[in-house]
């Protein structure tokens, strides 16, 4: 049988459309979004990231590829109680994508059929309100606060304001009152979350007035000095001041009387210790009764000593450079020690002095060439802080300068 050349074009032409048609459907299934199970979780207290997410199933080299991806854009070490997240997988369990949700930001991790992990973070949608609270202390700060629904992130940032002014600790007194008026950025689902504090006022029996204005990410008074002052009230979170600066101070281990040229903060082991200002660590090691030590050398006036801890913090080693509020150690009982506390002490110009009567250095203060763009803002603030008479639990104000 004899096939002519137009019978041979015909069966070419046809295969060729089979052919495209094949190709056709199957890019259709490519493009077809693949079924995925969406699972979600949030940071709970006392929780790390890498934990969570152990918790929900991912092994420790997805969770490591996650965060090895995410470095360029967020450090998962910082996140926080609350914080949201994603995860994304095949119906046949395997891993897709991840989405974390921090303040404004989703920052979002994707897997590819050839196994690379891709990142990358956008800008929540919301909407801004400048929102504020007013309230009185009845029973403590912390309940007042939270009695009327603010977040604990929001009542630590309010005390780290006047940290240098107030003593939350001891100082608070039934009666005394407090202001703040701070962003809050909420999505189109409602959920809100809470930004940065735009001023605040405390008013206590024991402490006086303070009042404190954001500007360029720091804290002023209203005569344009810094509210972070050169040194923290404390060195950590304390129980109770378990023996104070004495001269003559009777000691429990060796039973004799001597100085006592420290303040011994009383707290359970393991507690967190920090610098109380900036520095430069000039010994980390074995120091006699002292046992486990950490002085550090804040300027060519004043240096600070850190003794009975447990360990020392990550990284602290002579020659460190630590910032205010830098963790150095944590509590313990090393040394003559009768049980878990901080001794602390202070030298001014080589002399102990008594850390409790010291009058604290003041941090800057607004320069000269920007007071006037401070006494602008100032302004907004204090309306702001006018306005908002606490008739109810939250109560709008007018927007002002973010």
């Amino acid at each position: 049988m004899i096939i002519s050349k137009k019978n041979i074009y015909a069966v070419l032409a046809f295969s060729i459309i089979i052919l495209v048609i094949v190709f056709l459907k199957k890019q259709k299934q490519t493009n077809e979004p693949v079924p995925v199970d969406v699972s979600a979780g949030s940071i709970a207290s006392g929780e790390s990231f890498y934990s969570c997410l152990i918790n929900d199933g991912l092994s420790s080299y997805t969770i490591y590829r996650i965060t090895e991806a995410l470095k360029p854009y967020y450090d998962v070490r910082i996140c926080r109680p609350g914080d949201r997240y994603e995860i994304v997988r095949s119906t046949d369990g395997y891993f897709r994508a991840f989405r974390f949700y921090h303040n404004i930001f989703i920052y979002a991790v994707e897997k590819t059929t050839s196994n690379v992990f891709n990142a990358g973070y956008s800008k929540v949608p919301m909407e801004e309100k400048v929102v504020g609270i007013t309230g009185e202390i009845d029973s403590s700060l912390w309940n007042a606060m939270r009695s009327q629904d603010l977040t604990p992130d929001l009542i630590m940032r309010f005390t780290d304001i006047f940290s240098w002014q107030v003593d939350f600790l001891t100082e608070p007194r039934q009666g005394d009152s407090y202001k703040l008026v701070w962003m809050r950025y909420v999505d189109n689902r409602g959920n809100a979350i809470d930004g940065k504090i735009l001023s605040a006022i405390y008013k206590g029996e024991e402490t006086g007035s303070h009042t404190a204005v954001i500007f360029n990410n720091q804290y002023y008074d209203l005569d344009g000095k810094s509210m972070r002052k050169q040194f923290l009230r404390a060195p950590l979170d304390f129980r109770r001041i378990s023996s104070y600066f004495s001269r003559r101070r009777f000691h429990p281990i060796l039973k004799i009387y001597r100085p006592h040229s420290g303040i011994d903060y009383a707290a359970p082991a393991g507690t967190p210790v920090v610098s109380i200002g900036d520095g430069t660590v000039t010994y980390c090691g074995r120091k006699g009764g002292a046992g486990k030590c950490v002085i550090i050398r804040h300027n060519s006036i004043y240096t600070t000593s850190y003794g009975h801890l447990s360990r020392y913090g990550k990284g602290i080693k002579k020659g460190r450079k630590v910032k205010q509020k830098d963790v150095i150690g944590y509590v313990g009982s090393t040394g003559l020690s009768t049980g878990p506390h901080l001794d602390f002490r202070i030298r001014k110009y080589g002399k102990l002095v008594n850390f409790l009567k010291l009058k604290i250095p003041s941090g800057k203060r607004v320069s000269s060439e920007k007071i006037s763009e401070f006494n602008k803002i100032k302004r907004k603030r204090l309306i702001e802080l006018a306005n908002n008479r606490g008739q109810t639990p939250l109560v709008s104000v007018p927007n002002g300068e973010k």
